[in-house]
């Protein structure tokens, strides 16, 4: 009996780094912050055909739909990954899974030396 193999394919962005108006106070929206943001997106490569981009996903249009997630006016960063998630979730059904990975780099708490962020799972059931 042999055994059946799964193959996916990860695509990668990692410490993309963008200005943008994400905060709960009014002065982090006018002013902005400073972000990275690491995503990683999966699909399934049973449907992929070498050298056909007809069965693959563009990196470059996965950062287009970062940059105008994030391009826009948010109070919280959860709400920015989850926009971001949906937006490449309903553009391409293959992709099964998607981890993004957003950290505001200068975090306007006293006392913290670093950053915070968030990491949002989503996974197609």
């Amino acid at each position: 009996m042999s055994e059946a193999v799964k193959s996916y394919f990860r695509i990668r962005l990692n410490d993309l780094r963008f200005r943008a108006r994400i905060g709960v106070y009014e002065q982090e929206r006018i002013v902005g912050n400073e972000f990275r943001i690491d995503l990683r997106v999966r699909y399934d490569a049973g449907q992929f055909i070498r050298e056909n981009l007809d069965t693959s996903i563009s990196y470059v249009d996965i950062y287009d739909i970062v940059r105008k997630e994030v391009g826009r006016e948010w109070l919280l960063m959860e709400s920015v990954a989850q926009s971001i998630s949906d937006a490449i979730s309903d553009r391409w059904t293959v992709v099964d899974e998607i981890c993004i990975t957003i950290d505001k780099l200068g975090t306007p708490i006293t006392g913290i030396d670093g950053n915070c962020g968030i990491e949002y799972f989503w996974k197609k059931s």
